[in-house]
């Protein structure tokens, strides 16, 4: 495997249903099949940011791909789906399975979950672990 074609990410993934841990387990066990070089943070729950009451189990996963930013975005929505993230899901503020591409090739996607704290403890612990040694 050579670095050089290889592109970094940083991934928040989680979930607020009664079965949160079962759900973010099973995406970090398929992720891990499709990259070639991945960490992921441990499982830790946080307070919904709507102030609606409800828990959610985070997680941060980062490593790297040869995936393009398109394919990478693609492949985790349709795990999303698969995991039953659908309209009806939605309606119900149900979150089975939400997979952001917060981080990608060292450059922040998405701005507002890279400042939350539920992403902020897992990138951290990441941080903390060496995770991103290989990056560089």
């Amino acid at each position: 495997m050579s670095l050089s074609n290889m592109t970094s990410f940083v991934i928040g993934l989680a979930s607020n249903t009664d079965d949160a841990e079962f759900q973010l387990g099973q995406a970090v066990q398929t992720l891990q099949t499709i990259f070639k070089k991945a960490s992921v943070s441990s499982f830790y729950q946080s307070a919904s940011i709507s102030g609606d009451g409800s828990t959610y189990t985070n997680a941060v996963m980062a490593g790297l791909t040869e995936m393009s930013h398109n394919e990478l975005s693609e492949k985790l929505k349709k795990l999303e789906l698969k995991h039953g993230r659908d309209e009806q899901s939605r309606r119900e503020k149900r979150v089975p399975l939400d997979l952001d591409l917060v981080i990608w090739d060292g450059r922040i996607e998405r701005q507002n979950d890279f400042e939350q704290p539920y992403f902020n403890r897992g990138y951290r612990e990441l941080l903390a672990d060496g995770a991103f040694q290989y990056q560089l």
